[in-house]
């Protein structure tokens, strides 16, 4: 009996985790660069129960790689990556990785992310925007130009499938080097959505509370059975 509670607490706690990540999906459904991420569940054998009983378990440490859709905004600070791969840039623990390309320049005169990240340039440091210059572009390769003049060039990468792991909603850490993968195509004037699809997620947030639902009766009905049996057992002979 004792093993049903084990399996049915196991399989509650993993629906539990399901459902934060899916709710932190929808979350940010309209957080532009966002990957979702990717619940998987696995089975993790007992090590207090028998040998042979299989658990549930989940591994929500996999990111949704997939491309939103690229919405023109007109600004020419804004850049969208099109194809596989991200954004380099410097934070405080480090070079760390992104889509969210809604681009400014800083109080440095460096080129920033919205979230106050300095956009790495390709080979190492920052690309300082000339105080002057009028017309700031990004060629599809990369390339940064003031008036016409290439002054940097974005340091983009990619990643095996896998690799990135999410750190806060629009940046990612990865493992392993980069791929030697084509980089992404930069587009100007444009950016990326969220990859969520909201109707998806919600359906998937109602069939999980009610599995989650279903194994608290679960659970509920096996510690009432135990403590009947107990009763039982220590009542008068």
């Amino acid at each position: 009996m004792g093993d049903g509670i084990y399996i049915a607490t196991a399989g509650a706690v993993a629906q539990s985790t399901a459902l934060d990540v899916t709710a932190n999906n929808i979350a940010h459904a309209s957080t532009a660069g966002y990957q979702g991420a990717r619940v998987t569940f696995s089975e993790a054998l007992a090590k207090a129960r028998s040998p042979d009983m299989a658990l549930v378990g989940t591994n929500t440490g996999a990111v949704d790689a997939t491309s939103g859709v690229i919405t023109q905004t007109g600004n020419p600070f804004d850049i969208a990556l099109d194809g596989p791969g991200y954004l380099v840039v410097d934070t405080p623990q480090g070079m760390r990785y992104t889509r969210a390309g809604a681009l400014a320049r800083g109080p440095d005169g460096a080129l920033h992310t919205a979230d106050g990240h300095r956009v790495r340039n390709q080979g190492g440091g920052a690309i300082v925007l000339p105080s002057g210059a009028t017309d700031i572009s990004f060629a599809h390769d990369g390339a940064v130009l003031a008036d016409g003049a290439e002054i940097g060039r974005l340091q983009l990468a990619t990643f095996a499938p896998g690799a990135m792991t999410p750190e806060g909603a629009t940046l990612y850490a990865a493992r392993g080097k980069p791929t030697e993968a084509p980089p992404p195509r930069v587009v100007q004037g444009a950016l990326e959505g969220s990859n969520v699809n909201v109707v998806r997620g919600v359906v998937d947030l109602v069939r999980m509370s009610r599995t989650y639902e279903s194994l608290i009766r679960v659970i509920q009905g096996y510690s009432e059975i135990e403590s009947r049996a107990a009763r039982d057992i220590g009542g008068p002979k």
